[in-house]
């Protein structure tokens, strides 16, 4: 959790110097989701389709930091040849299908990986990652239709940060609690707090043995908050509080998990700090490497292109 918020806030700062171009969706914040769901994951079997907000989910599946940050800066070394940008991160090999920059863009290929996985042998399963915005988008209940129907093993995890880019749950969504949506077709449903680690990692093991078991699609609402806005140039205090933002950094997924550790005596809060000076050292060092990449051949304009 700490690489992924370090490496997010050196996103941040590289966009801002100009290094990253189009658009930047940082993770901060949410990253008890990802870590809990994608460390239970065994990943010579299972795969996982992404939504634009993807950094994280890099790094968690194993990509190397070097060339996360070299497809950030449109470098012919990064995991995407620097053609895909922070939205459009892929992985084959680690079996990760790639962010996604339409919103629910990844919901009805996640049912068809899934109907793919049910006539493999053995018991591999597909986690698709959204927001709460892409529950109103028709595809999500195309999807979840026919994932009920053809019973396949996708878990649909929806990242609820509480807003689409700027608009609040409640002035989109007529039902509060958005696991109602998909209890409408038919699959188990649960919440989980979406900012304490235990949590998310305890679910995630219980409801992959089910999905194992029974061939079913799960639907999983995770309540959390994202730190920055929607993307870079978004000005959240815009359309939320200082107060409602004070209230979630204080329960803040490092820090709960940070004070287990300390309370516990497992690490001293100055071990924990030296941790991440040292995490924040060996990022800085990929992205100079990064930096020294090589700009894709303009002949890479012609490639990779279907017509």
């Amino acid at each position: 959790m700490l690489t992924i918020r370090e490496f997010e806030r050196l996103g941040e700062r590289e966009f801002r110097n100009g290094l990253i171009r189009g658009y930047y969706h940082s993770y901060a914040g949410q990253e008890a989701v990802g870590v809990g769901f994608l460390n239970a994951l065994d990943l010579t079997r299972d795969y996982v389709v992404d939504h634009y907000r993807d950094h994280g989910h890099c790094l968690l599946i194993g990509l190397d930091p070097t060339a996360i940050f070299a497809e950030l800066f449109g470098r012919a070394s990064g995991v995407s040849k620097g053609k895909g940008g922070s939205m459009h991160m892929y992985s084959p090999e680690r079996h990760f299908l790639g962010g996604d920059g339409i919103v629910g863009g990844g919901l009805s290929v996640a049912c068809g990986v899934g109907l793919a996985l049910k006539r493999r042998s053995g018991d591999p399963i597909c986690v698709c990652f959204f927001g709460d915005g892409a529950l109103d988008t028709g595809t999500f209940h195309e999807s979840m239709n026919m994932a009920s129907l053809w019973s396949v093993p996708t878990l649909y995890v929806c990242v609820n940060n509480l807003y689409s880019m700027g608009t609040r749950i409640d002035e989109h969504s007529s039902l509060s609690q958005l696991i109602d949506r998909a209890q409408g077709y038919g699959m188990k449903t649960e919440q989980v707090d979406g900012q304490d680690i235990f949590a998310t990692a305890e679910a995630a093991e219980r409801i992959f043995k089910y999905m194992r078991q029974n061939k079913r699609p799960y639907f999983v609402e995770a309540l959390t908050y994202r730190y920055q806005g929607h993307g870079i140039h978004d000005k959240p205090l815009n359309y939320r509080t200082a107060e409602e933002e004070a209230q979630w950094h204080a329960r803040d997924p490092i820090g709960l998990l940070t004070a287990h550790i300390v309370a516990e005596q497992i690490m001293s809060a100055e071990q924990i700090e030296a941790m991440r000076q040292e995490v924040v050292a060996e990022l800085e060092a990929h992205v100079e490497r990064a930096k020294q990449a090589p700009l894709p051949d303009p002949a890479e304009l012609h490639r990779d292109v279907l017509a």
